[in-house]
């Protein structure tokens, strides 16, 4: 009985193990195709099977156009969502979890329907608001919207919050500290994971954004998604678009991306997990 249990299992994990290996091919095999066409010769059909190597096509594709300054703009949008996103929403996430006021359940609610919405659809709206205002080609769209938070941010803080001990709260009460230091000194060090899993995927949202800075910015303040997205690689005196070239600019656009995921997975999981069962 315990050898047919053992081959059960055995061929159990052999079966899953089949199926994770198949998932990653599935999902690496576009990754493997774009470095592939990305080291091919200029003008060159696409191809599966690389027969040459041109490592020269990553330095074009920063130096045909102005790489690096989109990249900074990129860093500077994703600095003011880091900083203003990532604190206002643990303030929010914490005033929800401790601070008992009438009303509080329905006002989370209304913030969790706001997930339902798609964000495509407060663009217009939100683009009227500060054109009327005046903050059109400026970084403030960005810094109001970080200040209102996130809908999914303020949950996940709000879960974690809410499983701390009330004897560590009453404890800062009584020694004499306000609402305020109490989170920042008690709470915010304890929420280390899900501090590291909200900013980790704010980063992740602002570097990708396209159509956020197209609508409120000019050309020259565009990040660098909004840049290789508009913005084609081609040769001098000609307009055909270099396919090569724009491939190997996506894929140094994709590194920050792939680099935050694997430096920082640990924390998104351990801040996820911890959310969702202490909640």
């Amino acid at each position: 009985m315990q050898a047919r249990g053992a081959m059960r299992f055995t061929i159990g994990n052999l079966i899953i193990y089949a199926l994770i290996l198949l998932c990653s091919v599935i999902f690496l095999f576009p990754m493997y195709l774009s470095l592939v066409n990305s080291l091919s010769a200029w003008y060159t059909l696409p191809t599966i099977v690389p027969s040459s190597f041109h490592f020269e096509n990553f330095k074009f594709a920063t130096t045909l156009i102005d790489f690096w300054t989109f990249a900074r703009n990129s860093l500077i949008l994703c600095g003011i969502s880091l900083v203003t996103s990532t604190i206002t929403s643990g303030l929010v996430g914490y005033a929800f979890a401790r601070i008992e006021v009438p009303g509080r359940g329905f006002l989370f609610m209304i913030i969790l329907s706001t997930m339902m919405l798609p964000g495509i659809v407060t663009q217009i709206p939100t683009y009227i608001l500060f054109y009327k205002i005046g903050f059109i080609n400026t970084y403030w769209p960005w810094i109001l919207g970080g200040i209102g938070g996130n809908a999914f941010f303020i949950f996940l803080y709000r879960q974690f919050f809410s499983a701390i001990p009330k004897e560590m709260e009453e404890a800062a009460r009584i020694d004499g500290c306000s609402i305020f230091r109490t989170y920042w000194n008690i709470f915010l060090p304890l929420s280390f994971p899900v501090v590291a899993t909200v900013a980790i995927l704010n980063f992740q949202g602002a570097w990708g954004d396209v159509i956020t800075p197209f609508m409120f910015l000019k050309p020259e303040h565009y990040p660098l998604a909004t840049a290789l997205s508009i913005i084609s690689y081609t040769a001098s005196g000609t307009k055909q678009i270099i396919t090569q070239v724009s491939i190997a600019a996506g894929i140094l656009f994709m590194i920050p991306v792939v680099l935050t995921f694997f430096l920082g997975q640990r924390f998104i999981v351990e801040g996820i997990v911890t959310t969702g069962v202490k909640g």
